[in-house]
Formats: C-alpha cells, sequence, structure tokens
C-alpha cells in the first residue's frame, strides 16, 4: 500500500499523550505505524477481504494534520473497544480493536448497516497487503491550463466550466506536493 505520510516529529509523545487522553492502550504494530506514518492520504487504494471491500481515503493521525483523530468522536467509539484509523470515501471507517480478544485486530464498519464491526483481519500486518494502491497519475498534478487545452485537443472544449476547474483546482491542491511511499512494519 502507498501512503503520503503526515509529518511525525515527536510522534511518539504524542502517541503516549493520546493514549493517556482517551485512556486506552494502542497495539504495538499501530503505535509502529504511527511512529512512522502517523497516518497519511492513501490515495486510490482499495482492498478487497472475503465479501468486505472498499477504497480508503486516508489513515487518521495525531496533532495538526489534515485527516486528524480531532474530527472523529472518539469517545463513542472508544466506550465500544475500538478507534477508527482509517476512513474510506463514503463515511465508513477501518478500525482497530483496543481490548480483550479483539486488541489489534481490524474491523470494517458500515455505517449504513449501524457501524457494526465486521473483522477482516488479525493484524494491521494482516491487513495492510490486502491494500492495493495506484500512483497518483501525472494528469492528476497538471495545471488547469494544460487541462483545458488536453479537452479542447480531443474536441470536448465545451465540457469546460467554473465548476469543473474548481473541481481541478482541489484535485491540484491534494496532489502537488504529495509523496506516496510503500507501506512497511517490521
Amino acid at each position: 500500500m502507498l501512503i503520503s505520510k503526515f509529518a511525525n516529529e515527536n510522534i511518539k509523545d504524542q502517541v503516549l499523550e493520546f493514549e493517556r487522553e482517551h485512556h486506552i492502550i494502542l497495539h504495538d504494530q499501530y503505535k509502529e505505524f504511527l511512529s512512522v506514518y502517523n497516518g497519511g492520504y492513501t490515495p486510490e487504494t482499495k482492498f478487497k477481504i472475503g465479501k468486505v471491500s472498499s477504497d480508503i481515503r486516508g489513515f487518521y493521525g495525531i496533532g495538526d494534520v489534515k485527516l486528524s483523530f480531532n474530527s472523529i468522536e472518539l469517545e463513542q467509539w472508544t466506550e465500544k473497544g475500538y478507534l477508527p484509523i482509517a476512513s474510506d470515501s463514503f463515511g465508513n471507517y477501518i478500525v482497530i480493536g483496543l481490548n480483550n480478544d479483539r486488541s489489534g485486530k481490524i474491523y470494517f464498519c458500515d455505517h449504513e448497516k449501524g457501524n457494526r464491526a465486521t473483522c477482516v483481519a488479525d493484524s494491521l500486518k494482516e491487513f495492510l497487503p490486502h491494500c492495493r494502491s495506484e500512483e497518483i497519475s501525472d494528469e492528476a498534478r497538471l495545471s488547469i491550463e494544460e487541462r483545458e487545452a488536453a479537452l479542447i485537443a480531443r474536441g470536448r472544449g465545451n465540457v469546460i466550466t467554473n465548476l469543473l476547474r474548481q473541481m481541478w483546482q482541489e484535485e491540484i491542491d491534494l496532489y502537488a506536493d504529495m509523496i506516496q511511499e510503500e507501506v512497511i512494519l517490521e
């Protein structure tokens, strides 16, 4: 799986503070993941395990990052013994079990099914190889002018609107400085 990791300065201290603040103990594999990547964006990433399949928009990180744990109602999850670690583009969560026989296991929670947790892997290390990523395409990094010229050259200049330009700009802003790397856990 490819990830564009978030800043991870002083992350080990932040992880300890996160555990204290939320009264949880994170599984060692997940702590390793946070210490190296601190979450990150995972564009063009999908997974399929058994009957469960989805995309992964990104993994949550600690601190001042774009996809932060601060955007989640963590208490409702931690009370149930789970921590959302990633989300898909439909608002569903990938969560990790926090205690007892669920500790470290990875679950998919479909919000349309009441966030019922379906176990998809016994560990993060087992889950990650099922995640397939594509590299960000060169087209995603083209300027608005280059995109317009390409559409006009294909005889499709009539589809160019201000809304399309705005969507292009959002994609350019997201991908402009994004560097993807392979996720490796020891």
